[in-house]
C-alpha cells in the first residue's frame, strides 16, 4: 500500500472502532436506564400497595422498636397463649411469604409465593427475636404476638430488604407474610 492509502486505511479502522465503542456504551447506557426505570417502576408499585393496606381499617399499624417504620397486620387468629414473648424467647412459627405487587419482566405476580415453611414442610422455623435471622418486619410483629396467634403482616422494604434485596427478592420489596406463632421456649429451653 502507498503511504497516503495506509493513513486512509487507518483513519477508517480507528474510526470504527470508535464507531463499535460508542455503539456498544449506548447500548449499554440504554440497558441500564431502562432497568432503573424498571426498579423505579416496581419500587412505585410496592408503596402503592402499601399505602393501600395502611387506609385499609381492617389492618392496624405497629412501629418498630428502632422507628424504622411501621408494619401493619390483621390477625386471622388469636392465640390462647398469655406469656409475652421476649426479645431472648426462641419462637417456633410456621409462615408463608409472598409479594404485594406485580413486576412482570422478573414474571413476579402479586400473590406470588416466594418462601413458606408449613407443618407439612417439617418441624417449625425456630429463632430469637435477639438474633439477627429475622427481618425487622418480623422483629416488630413477634414481640406483639402470643402462642397460637396467626397474623397477616405487611412489610415495607426499609423492615425488609431494603433497597438492595436479597436473592430473588429485588429491592424495594413490600411483603406480605402469613405468620403462626407455633411455639415460645424460654432462652433456657433453646
Amino acid at each position: 500500500m502507498m503511504p497516503v492509502q495506509l493513513k486512509i486505511y487507518k483513519m477508517k479502522k480507528n474510526g470504527l472502532i470508535l464507531m463499535v465503542f460508542a455503539a456498544v456504551f449506548c447500548c449499554i447506557s440504554s440497558c441500564k436506564k431502562e432497568k432503573e426505570d424498571l426498579l423505579e417502576n416496581w419500587m412505585i408499585a410496592n408503596l402503592e400497595a402499601f399505602n393501600a393496606i395502611k387506609t385499609n381499617p381492617e389492618y392496624k399499624e405497629l412501629a418498630s422498636p428502632g422507628n424504622e417504620g411501621s408494619i401493619y397486620y390483621k390477625v386471622l387468629n388469636k392465640g390462647d397463649g398469655t406469656d409475652p414473648i421476649q426479645y431472648s424467647s426462641a419462637v417456633g412459627c410456621y409462615y408463608t411469604g409472598y409479594f404485594a405487587a406485580d413486576y412482570p419482566e422478573l414474571a413476579i405476580r402479586k400473590g406470588t409465593v416466594f418462601d413458606k415453611r408449613l407443618f407439612n414442610d417439617g418441624p417449625a422455623f425456630y429463632f430469637t427475636i435477639a438474633g439477627s435471622v429475622v427481618i425487622g418486619g418480623w422483629k416488630t410483629a413477634i414481640q406483639h404476638m402470643v402462642k397460637g396467634d396467626k397474623w397477616e403482616i405487611w412489610i415495607p422494604y426499609q423492615l425488609a430488604y431494603g433497597r438492595t434485596g436479597k436473592g430473588d427478592l429485588p429491592g424495594f420489596s413490600t411483603l406480605v407474610f402469613e405468620i403462626e406463632v407455633v411455639d415460645v421456649l424460654g432462652v433456657d429451653n433453646y
